[in-house]
Protein backbone atom coordinates (compact mmCIF):
# COMPACT_ATOMS: atom_id res chain seq x y z
CA UNK A 1 0.00 0.00 0.00
CA UNK A 2 2.45 1.92 0.81
CA UNK A 3 4.21 1.57 -2.20
CA UNK A 4 1.16 2.25 -4.47
CA UNK A 5 0.77 5.69 -2.36
CA UNK A 6 4.64 6.62 -3.17
CA UNK A 7 3.53 5.85 -6.87
CA UNK A 8 0.56 8.57 -6.92
CA UNK A 9 2.54 10.54 -5.38
CA UNK A 10 5.33 10.94 -7.42
CA UNK A 11 2.47 10.62 -10.63
CA UNK A 12 0.76 13.65 -9.04
CA UNK A 13 4.19 15.77 -8.43
CA UNK A 14 5.17 14.84 -11.65
CA UNK A 15 1.70 16.42 -12.72
CA UNK A 16 1.89 19.75 -11.29
CA UNK A 17 5.28 20.05 -12.87
CA UNK A 18 5.31 23.04 -15.88
CA UNK A 19 4.27 21.46 -19.34
CA UNK A 20 8.23 22.17 -20.47
CA UNK A 21 9.69 20.52 -16.87
CA UNK A 22 7.30 17.52 -17.82
CA UNK A 23 8.64 16.87 -21.53
CA UNK A 24 12.22 17.81 -20.36
CA UNK A 25 12.44 14.70 -17.81
CA UNK A 26 10.57 12.41 -20.70
CA UNK A 27 13.57 13.10 -23.33
CA UNK A 28 16.05 12.69 -20.69
CA UNK A 29 14.01 9.21 -19.55
CA UNK A 30 13.99 8.41 -23.26
CA UNK A 31 18.14 8.86 -23.57
CA UNK A 32 18.72 7.02 -20.39
CA UNK A 33 16.88 4.20 -21.95
CA UNK A 34 18.40 4.56 -25.27
CA UNK A 35 21.64 4.46 -23.32
CA UNK A 36 21.02 1.40 -21.32
CA UNK A 37 19.89 -0.63 -24.45
CA UNK A 38 23.28 0.49 -26.24
CA UNK A 39 25.53 -0.41 -23.11
CA UNK A 40 23.59 -3.93 -22.10
CA UNK A 41 22.17 -4.61 -25.57
CA UNK A 42 23.67 -3.37 -28.56
CA UNK A 43 27.72 -2.86 -27.51
CA UNK A 44 27.79 -7.23 -27.07
CA UNK A 45 26.32 -7.82 -30.51
CA UNK A 46 28.89 -5.47 -31.75
CA UNK A 47 31.69 -7.52 -30.41
CA UNK A 48 29.90 -10.12 -31.80
CA UNK A 49 29.94 -8.82 -35.06
CA UNK A 50 33.29 -7.92 -34.49
CA UNK A 51 34.35 -11.10 -33.67
CA UNK A 52 32.72 -12.82 -37.13
CA UNK A 53 34.13 -10.90 -39.14
CA UNK A 54 37.32 -11.55 -37.93
CA UNK A 55 36.86 -15.00 -37.86
CA UNK A 56 35.66 -14.60 -41.63
CA UNK A 57 38.97 -12.50 -42.52
CA UNK A 58 41.34 -15.04 -40.80
CA UNK A 59 38.81 -17.67 -43.03
CA UNK A 60 39.42 -15.80 -46.50
CA UNK A 61 42.99 -15.85 -46.13
CA UNK A 62 43.14 -19.27 -45.06
CA UNK A 63 41.04 -19.87 -48.30
CA UNK A 64 43.34 -17.84 -50.44
CA UNK A 65 46.67 -19.35 -48.97
CA UNK A 66 45.11 -23.16 -49.84
CA UNK A 67 44.33 -22.27 -53.31
CA UNK A 68 47.53 -20.58 -53.69
CA UNK A 69 49.47 -23.80 -52.62
CA UNK A 70 47.26 -25.50 -54.44
CA UNK A 71 48.15 -23.71 -57.40
CA UNK A 72 52.58 -24.02 -56.65
CA UNK A 73 51.72 -27.87 -56.34
CA UNK A 74 50.46 -27.95 -59.97
CA UNK A 75 53.40 -26.00 -61.15
CA UNK A 76 55.46 -28.20 -59.22
CA UNK A 77 54.25 -31.42 -60.61
CA UNK A 78 54.50 -30.20 -64.36
CA UNK A 79 57.72 -29.11 -63.81
CA UNK A 80 58.74 -32.47 -62.71
CA UNK A 81 56.79 -34.01 -64.87
CA UNK A 82 58.62 -31.96 -68.11
CA UNK A 83 61.88 -33.03 -66.18
CA UNK A 84 60.96 -36.79 -65.77
CA UNK A 85 60.65 -36.49 -69.77
CA UNK A 86 63.53 -34.49 -70.84
CA UNK A 87 65.53 -37.22 -68.71
CA UNK A 88 63.82 -40.30 -70.42
CA UNK A 89 64.81 -38.20 -73.99
CA UNK A 90 68.52 -37.98 -73.00
CA UNK A 91 68.67 -41.43 -71.39
CA UNK A 92 67.39 -43.06 -74.62
CA UNK A 93 69.96 -40.90 -76.62
CA UNK A 94 72.90 -41.93 -74.36
CA UNK A 95 74.78 -45.55 -75.85
CA UNK A 96 74.71 -48.80 -74.64
CA UNK A 97 78.20 -50.55 -73.68
CA UNK A 98 77.56 -52.67 -76.40
CA UNK A 99 77.90 -49.86 -78.85
CA UNK A 100 81.35 -48.83 -78.00
CA UNK A 101 82.92 -50.68 -81.16
CA UNK A 102 80.06 -48.37 -83.31
CA UNK A 103 81.39 -45.42 -81.58
CA UNK A 104 85.07 -45.78 -82.34
CA UNK A 105 84.06 -46.02 -86.01
CA UNK A 106 81.94 -42.91 -85.52
CA UNK A 107 85.08 -41.23 -84.14
CA UNK A 108 86.86 -42.17 -87.17
CA UNK A 109 84.38 -41.46 -89.83
CA UNK A 110 84.11 -37.99 -88.27
CA UNK A 111 87.87 -37.74 -87.90
CA UNK A 112 88.56 -38.51 -91.88
CA UNK A 113 85.53 -35.84 -92.84
CA UNK A 114 87.18 -32.42 -91.41
CA UNK A 115 90.99 -33.62 -92.30
CA UNK A 116 91.63 -35.29 -88.68
CA UNK A 117 94.72 -37.81 -89.27
CA UNK A 118 94.12 -40.84 -86.13
CA UNK A 119 97.57 -41.73 -84.69
CA UNK A 120 95.43 -44.09 -81.84
CA UNK A 121 92.00 -44.58 -80.99
CA UNK A 122 91.92 -47.54 -77.83
CA UNK A 123 89.37 -47.97 -75.58
CA UNK A 124 91.09 -48.61 -72.04
CA UNK A 125 88.26 -50.98 -70.46
CA UNK A 126 90.63 -51.38 -67.36
CA UNK A 127 89.50 -47.86 -66.63
CA UNK A 128 85.79 -48.50 -66.86
CA UNK A 129 84.04 -46.62 -63.96
CA UNK A 130 80.50 -46.91 -63.00
CA UNK A 131 78.54 -43.62 -62.42
CA UNK A 132 74.97 -44.60 -60.88
CA UNK A 133 72.46 -46.38 -61.35
CA UNK A 134 68.94 -43.95 -62.86
CA UNK A 135 66.14 -44.81 -64.83
CA UNK A 136 66.59 -48.54 -64.87
CA UNK A 137 70.24 -48.58 -66.21
CA UNK A 138 73.74 -48.48 -65.17
CA UNK A 139 75.85 -45.68 -66.26
CA UNK A 140 79.14 -45.52 -66.24
CA UNK A 141 82.19 -44.10 -68.12
CA UNK A 142 84.86 -45.13 -70.33
CA UNK A 143 88.38 -43.61 -71.26
CA UNK A 144 89.20 -43.74 -74.98
CA UNK A 145 93.08 -42.49 -75.43
CA UNK A 146 93.20 -40.35 -78.76
CA UNK A 147 96.12 -39.44 -80.26
CA UNK A 148 95.81 -37.01 -83.69
CA UNK A 149 97.07 -34.93 -85.86
CA UNK A 150 95.59 -31.62 -87.91
CA UNK A 151 94.79 -27.74 -87.47
CA UNK A 152 93.49 -25.84 -84.81
CA UNK A 153 90.37 -25.35 -86.74
CA UNK A 154 89.85 -29.03 -88.23
CA UNK A 155 89.92 -30.26 -84.90
CA UNK A 156 87.54 -27.77 -82.66
CA UNK A 157 84.92 -28.82 -86.00
CA UNK A 158 85.67 -32.56 -85.25
CA UNK A 159 84.49 -32.16 -81.49
CA UNK A 160 82.15 -29.94 -81.94
CA UNK A 161 80.49 -32.84 -85.00
CA UNK A 162 80.90 -35.37 -82.45
CA UNK A 163 79.08 -34.12 -79.67
CA UNK A 164 76.16 -33.73 -82.27
CA UNK A 165 76.24 -36.70 -83.08
CA UNK A 166 74.76 -38.32 -79.74
CA UNK A 167 77.85 -38.49 -78.05
CA UNK A 168 77.84 -37.91 -74.57
CA UNK A 169 81.50 -37.71 -73.20
CA UNK A 170 83.85 -35.73 -71.24
CA UNK A 171 87.25 -34.36 -72.14
CA UNK A 172 90.53 -34.77 -69.67
CA UNK A 173 94.43 -34.69 -70.48
CA UNK A 174 93.99 -32.44 -73.16
CA UNK A 175 97.37 -31.66 -74.71
CA UNK A 176 98.81 -30.10 -77.88
CA UNK A 177 102.23 -29.85 -79.15
CA UNK A 178 103.70 -29.04 -82.51
CA UNK A 179 104.37 -31.53 -85.15
CA UNK A 180 107.54 -29.35 -85.90
CA UNK A 181 107.38 -30.28 -89.88
CA UNK A 182 104.89 -28.18 -90.62
CA UNK A 183 103.45 -24.84 -88.28
CA UNK A 184 99.46 -25.32 -89.43
CA UNK A 185 99.58 -29.36 -88.04
CA UNK A 186 99.71 -29.98 -84.40
CA UNK A 187 99.61 -32.73 -82.71
CA UNK A 188 96.79 -33.55 -80.05
CA UNK A 189 96.30 -35.95 -77.20
CA UNK A 190 93.16 -36.30 -74.82
CA UNK A 191 91.32 -38.77 -73.33
CA UNK A 192 87.60 -38.93 -74.23
CA UNK A 193 85.37 -40.53 -71.21
CA UNK A 194 82.23 -42.14 -73.26
CA UNK A 195 79.18 -41.84 -71.02
CA UNK A 196 77.74 -44.92 -71.67
CA UNK A 197 74.88 -47.19 -70.18
CA UNK A 198 73.89 -50.70 -69.94
CA UNK A 199 70.23 -51.32 -69.95
CA UNK A 200 70.13 -54.89 -69.39
CA UNK A 201 70.32 -53.72 -65.25
CA UNK A 202 66.46 -52.77 -65.69
CA UNK A 203 65.91 -56.81 -66.43
CA UNK A 204 68.24 -58.11 -63.54
CA UNK A 205 66.35 -55.94 -61.08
Amino acid sequence: MNNIKNVKGLIESFNKQSEQTRYGALIVAVILIVLLDAVFVAMPQLGAIGNTNSQIKDTSENIRQVLSDYARIGLLKKDLAATRGRFTALSDKVRTTMDVSAILGTISNVANEYGVAIDQLDPEWDGKKALAKAAGAQYYTLPVLVKARCGYHNFGRFLSRLENDNLFFIIKDFIIQNEGSDPRVHEFSLTIDLILADRAVSQKL
